[in-house]
């Protein structure tokens, strides 16, 4: 499935059918704090919010603290994890969202695991904690089991909660975090600020299901998922009937995009990187019928666009996911998980300088630095010209040369940092 057109995504929208609605407030934070919580029971289709105690911050801080706390008051000895009042708890904490430390961006999830039969916990990164925390609210309660699929969605912006039918939309997560995305934001610019929560069709069938928060990507214009893995947590979240669980945030700071930045206003037009449209669809094209229209065979195709563009475009994902149906955001894990492939220009030739034991203790990093120097990049950056991209990597199978370095497809062994420039000369010229 490619991306939804705006069709398919009205045709789900209207399907929706509202089973409750709460209105509240947003409430301004105070020392990290909105000194408060967000309850929602789907048996009852009931929302509340509830008061974050001095005691709640003094004893427990925030995060898994504020989960587990927030747990007990929730089950009983008897609760097991597919029980009603097996709540799931989510919560960041008063440093969530500054972006002052690092991790300062984590959710923690906290409920009874499928695979213990205890309490389990596991955190993930994206926007999610920040945003509920934006919102109003220090943690989030969902307790209960609905009927059917059902979606629960938090709009800041409006200030507005529902519980909806959500029959139509994809149960996957890669899938369904695309299409909540593009329903709920209200323009290009707004996707930014929604946050998709899902579990994922796997979920149903095994008790180690893992919940996806999505975040999205305004480079790639695409919805990625970070995962909350660890308990089972997914299973207990679809065993409630959950397809997702969507927030809106309130826009709180500048977009980061180069049409918006002032910044960018002072690059000449010539250094922004503008693959043509129809050029890269073509090619797309001609790799795609290579491979026979295969989907089980986009890494191939990404390997070659690669070969042909010396890196992945996003103008070449767009298509490719029109071509073979595979969406955008599994295209970019792919692109994203495997090293050997690039989103950046890469240069007509890479430099790899092994760096493993072999070559380590043969003068392996006065290799590098002399490369660093000679082509006036660092690692993992291209020259200006666009002929060199250089490399330190972990292993060329070469060991009895080290130290190794590999130009392209020539390999050259027992290399000292004097070589480095008649070696780049060389390959230059060829």
């Amino acid at each position: 499935m490619s991306a939804p057109s705006c069709a398919e995504i009205t045709r789900m929208r209207q399907a929706h059918k509202v089973l409750a609605r709460f209105d509240f407030e947003p409430v301004q934070l105070s020392k990290g704090y909105a000194n408060r919580f967000l309850r929602i029971d789907l048996t009852k289709g009931s929302f509340e919010v509830r008061p974050v105690t001095q005691q709640m911050k003094d004893l427990w801080v925030g995060g898994k603290g504020f989960d587990l706390w927030l747990m007990f008051q929730e089950i009983t000895k008897d609760t097991r994890w597919d029980s009603p009042e097996n709540p799931i708890c989510m919560s960041s904490g008063p440093l969530g969202g500054t972006l002052s430390f690092p991790g300062s961006g984590k959710t923690l999830v906290t409920a009874v695991s499928p695979i213990t039969q205890s309490v389990m916990d596991c955190n993930v990164g994206g926007y999610f904690g920040p945003y509920l925390k934006f919102a109003g609210f220090d943690a989030l309660v969902l307790t209960g089991k609905a009927d059917a699929d059902c979606i629960v969605f938090i709009d800041a912006v409006q200030g507005r909660i529902t519980l909806e039918e959500a029959p139509l939309e994809s149960v996957d997560s890669h899938l369904a975090a695309e299409e909540f995305t593009e329903m709920y934001a209200a323009d290009e610019l707004d996707k930014k600020n929604v946050a998709v929560v899902s579990a994922g069709r796997a979920a149903e069938h095994s008790r180690m299901g893992l919940l996806n928060f999505s975040f999205y990507d305004w480079r790639r214009k695409v919805a990625r998922l970070k995962q909350a893995g660890r308990g089972g947590i997914g299973t207990v979240f679809r065993d409630k009937k959950l397809k997702a669980l969507v927030l809106r945030g309130r826009p709180l700071s500048h977009s980061w995009r180069v049409s918006e930045s002032k910044a960018a206003m002072r690059i000449p037009k010539d250094d922004l990187c503008k693959p043509s449209g129809e050029a890269t669809q073509a090619l797309v094209r001609d790799v795609v019928q290579r491979w026979d229209q295969d989907p089980d065979y986009v890494i191939e195709m990404l390997q070659d666009i690669q070969d042909k563009q010396r890196h992945i475009s996003q103008a070449a994902v767009d298509a490719l996911a029109l071509e073979t149906g595979v969406s955008r955001g599994q295209l970019y894990h792919i692109a994203t998980f495997y090293k050997a492939f690039s989103l950046t220009p890469r240069g007509q030739k890479t430099v790899q300088v092994c760096v493993g034991t072999a070559c380590h203790v043969k003068g392996a990093t006065r290799i590098v630095e002399a490369c660093e120097r000679e082509l006036g990049v660092g690692q993992g950056e291209t020259t200006k010209d666009g002929k060199f991209t250089l490399e330190a990597v972990a292993c060329l199978g070469c060991c009895s040369l080290a130290p190794v370095v590999k130009v392209g497809e020539t390999i050259y062994g027992n290399v000292k940092a004097q070589d480095v420039k008649k070696i780049l000369k060389q390959e230059a010229a060829s």
